[in-house]
């Protein structure tokens, strides 16, 4: 039975009911929406309890009878409730994320050990190919100017060839125009 059959049951409000069971501490199981769920001897104690508010026990003084099935429900040997098996299901979900947390947390941390690693080798890689690409340049730069300075040996040669002989030059030029006369 709910809140609402048994207050109607017994003529009170479903309010007061949920009262009685928080203030006199009376075993009710739970559904798994967290409802109370009222056996029959449940249902005795609360009638009990009505008879003696109206003969005048203030709430704090009222005696319960114990039944054999609210001593049943009491005993830490059985668990009917409900609540309680949820509870202990979650409580184990709840372990075993932790633990796979753990799990995940330590994946994270040898992930990132790894990146630096790679960062690391990928640094050293670069370093080596500027210093490939460095020494590369300077002997580039080195067979740039030798080549400089055999064309400019060269240039020079040609200029003092020139220089030195002159009328060679102007035969040269000569020759083609008397061949043409011909």
């Amino acid at each position: 039975m709910n809140t609402n059959e048994v207050a109607k049951e017994i003529g009170v409000s479903s309010k007061t009911i949920q009262r009685w069971v928080k203030q006199l501490n009376i075993p009710v199981a739970r559904n798994e929406l967290g409802h109370y769920e009222f056996h029959e001897d449940i249902v005795k104690l609360l009638k009990e309890v009505k008879h003696q508010m109206n003969e005048g026990v203030f709430l704090q003084e009222i005696k319960l009878p114990i039944y054999e099935e609210t001593a049943h429900q009491l005993s830490p040997a059985v668990k009917t409730d409900i609540s309680t098996q949820r509870i202990e299901a979650l409580e184990e979900q709840v372990k075993n994320l932790i633990h796979q947390q753990t799990h995940v947390t330590h994946f994270e941390e040898r992930l990132h050990d790894l990146e630096r690693k790679l960062a690391k080798k990928a640094d050293e890689g670069v370093s080596y190919q500027l210093l490939q690409h460095r020494r590369e340049i300077e002997d580039l730069t080195t067979k740039l100017e030798r080549l400089t300075a055999t064309f400019k040996q060269s240039s020079q040669e040609k200029k003092e060839k020139e220089i030195a002989h002159p009328e060679i030059k102007k035969k040269r030029v000569l020759f083609p125009l008397f061949h043409s006369f011909r």
